[in-house]
């Protein structure tokens, strides 16, 4: 297989302040990604929410992450296998130049081939239902037009064919 070019590391952390809806801010990052930037609040962080899927359908997954100005960042593909936390996803942008009723430009756009691969680390503490899709930390790995491949990035992601590459963006990640 071919090997991607990754764009794009970040590392989502709990926030403990949130209430219902689980909140991560990005606390560790490397490499550049344009469209990150307009993600960033008025605290200058990034942060997203960790969502359920808003309607049923076969090709609907079952969880997904939505930035500021309620952009639905992705879709969180196979986050659950046969009903348990799977431990990785993956996903990629919206296609659309604009989102939301109110027509907001997609910062996406441009970037609208690349994919998108999680890591998804959770308690095992957590014995009750909320908390059981509830992960301590996410990571995110952006790959450069990949969205095409994406599933099978997320399966070799899955055997540790990223392994040593995540070695090196974990200790760069500031």
């Amino acid at each position: 297989m071919i090997s991607p070019n990754i764009s794009y590391y970040g590392r989502l952390v709990l926030d403990s302040n949130s209430k219902k809806t689980p909140k991560y801010v990005i606390t560790a990052q490397a490499g550049y990604y344009p469209p990150m930037e307009q993600l960033k609040g008025r605290n200058g962080l990034i942060s997203m929410y960790l969502m359920e899927k808003l309607k049923d359908g076969a090709n609907v997954p079952a969880m997904r992450l939505q930035a500021k100005d309620s952009l639905n960042f992705t879709g969180l593909k196979d986050y659950f296998i046969d009903g348990k936390l799977s431990g990785f996803a993956y996903g990629y942008p919206l296609a659309d130049k604009t989102y939301s009723s109110k027509h907001k430009e997609n910062p996406f756009f441009k970037y609208k081939e690349d994919g998108f691969l999680f890591i998804v680390y959770q308690d095992n503490k957590t014995g009750e239902a909320p908390e059981q899709i509830r992960p301590n930390v996410i990571e995110l790995i952006v790959l450069a037009g990949a969205k095409v491949l994406i599933a099978s990035y997320c399966k070799q992601l899955v055997m540790g064919g990223f392994d040593e590459v995540l070695t090196a963006l974990r200790s760069q990640a500031e």
